[in-house]
């Protein structure tokens, strides 16, 4: 299985010369089976890069099939929708599933990211794909093609995300971006058994260890929660992820070299474009 990044950066995008290395868009992470089926967590700026790439696939001839996973819908992780191509290739079937926000659904939301208000596209209905919406519960186990999926609610300052472990061609990728344990040095034990062995853990890793204190309850870990989880539940490789819209990529590579320090795991910062094959 092999995963490739196109979005890292959190809370929104970012340009200049600064932030080459690691990239500006915000999250949107595919991951690919040996065969060549795929697999796309989240649609934040990101996806518009990953949109180009599907072009020479059957996704851009209209015959193409894509499941694609939503952590939540804070905007850093939809706001890719709109411009998402095989959207608006006639015959592409793709579905888009999540958990539905607190007080509406999750076809409601997203609808409301495509209305007259917001986009011209005007609502889902006018997508040319074949779009379907899939609500689960937090707790179910899914099968979306040869990934099976399971899936755990995460606290994200006041509200819940949704944790995802993956597995596939005999690999694990657990992901968990935007999450805030109440202590990060002892995560919550779903996490720990979600990333269980993991060959790749993906982790929320905003705040560098010395600043968190100013940031408590915005929703986001510290380095140093990322390396709790991996440690308990021996994960084989750890990523750094949703770095914050300030970090450079000097203040990245400086986060990396200190979280290094604290661990035996293999680690490194997720960087937009790069592949990682587990």
């Amino acid at each position: 299985m092999k995963v490739r990044f196109w979005g890292v950066r959190g809370s929104f995008a970012m340009s200049g010369r600064e932030f080459l290395r690691y990239g500006g868009n915000t999250p949107c992470v595919e991951l690919q089976t040996d065969d060549g089926q795929r697999l796309v967590i989240d649609l934040g700026t990101g996806a518009t890069e990953l949109a180009k790439s599907l072009m020479g696939t059957a996704l851009g001839k209209g015959t193409g099939e894509l499941p694609i996973l939503l952590t939540h819908t804070h905007l850093d992780h939809i706001q890719g929708l709109p411009f998402f191509t095989p959207f608006f290739l006639e015959g592409n079937h793709i579905s888009i599933h999540g958990v539905d926000p607190d007080g509406t659904s999750l076809e409601a939301t997203l609808q409301n990211q495509l209305a007259p208000h917001y986009s011209p596209l005007g609502g889902l209905e006018n997508l040319s794909a074949h779009v379907s919406i899939e609500a689960f519960q937090p707790g179910d186990r899914l099968a979306l093609g040869p990934f099976k999926i399971r899936t755990a609610a995460m606290p994200h300052a006041t509200m819940r995300t949704t944790a995802f472990r993956i597995e596939a061609d005999g690999k694990v990728v657990t992901f968990l971006s935007d999450v805030e344990y109440p202590d990060p040095e002892a995560p919550d034990p779903q996490a720990v058994a979600l990333a269980m062995g993991a060959d790749l853990l993906i982790h929320d890793a905003m705040h560098p260890d010395d600043e968190y204190d100013l940031r408590r309850g915005w929703g986001h870990s510290p380095v140093c929660a990322g390396i709790a989880v991996a440690t308990a539940a021996l994960c084989k490789r750890l990523a750094l992820f949703h770095h914050s819209p300030d970090a450079t990529d000097d203040q990245i590579d400086a986060l990396v070299a200190s979280a290094q320090a604290q661990t035996s795991i293999p680690l490194f910062a997720a960087a937009e474009g790069s592949y990682v094959e587990i």
